[in-house]
């Protein structure tokens, strides 16, 4: 796994524990104010792909995003550097994707976008904070 020595990952149903720790790490970056205390992004990336009862359209690519933190070849293409985003430090890993953000190159500025929208709706799709913003069923 290219997520580092000594990583802890639950039990998972849809996704490798490679994809789980990718979005854990955009979690610290897209989601440092969210105010769901026990919120995983990578359970609720989890949840969202092994939840659908036949293989939705999408599954095959949100795979794809969901392994772009931790892909060495990612990191070569897109930053020139060995170390992928899953690998550095919670300040780095906001620096490289504040790059990606506001960068000449349509492709850095498209996955960042799509990382940070499947980020955002996976809390918004969360009950509790469906709960935290008023939304009773």
């Amino acid at each position: 796994m290219n997520c580092g020595p000594g990583v802890n990952t639950p039990t998972l149903r849809g996704i490798s524990p490679e994809q789980y720790h990718s979005f854990r790490s955009l979690q610290e970056v897209f989601l440092h104010d969210n105010p769901i205390p026990n919120f995983d992004l990578g359970i609720a990336l989890d949840n969202y792909v092994y939840g659908h009862p036949y293989p939705i359209e999408t599954e095959s690519v949100i795979q794809l995003l969901a392994s772009v933190p931790s892909s060495i070849l990612a990191a070569m293409a897109l930053d020139f550097s060995f170390t992928p985003i899953v690998k550095l430090p919670p300040e780095e890993r906001i620096k490289r994707l504040l790059e990606w953000k506001h960068s000449s190159l349509g492709i850095k500025r498209g996955v960042y976008a799509i990382l940070r929208q499947i980020s955002f709706f996976l809390l918004s799709s969360d009950k509790e904070y469906q709960k935290f913003v008023g939304y009773t069923q």
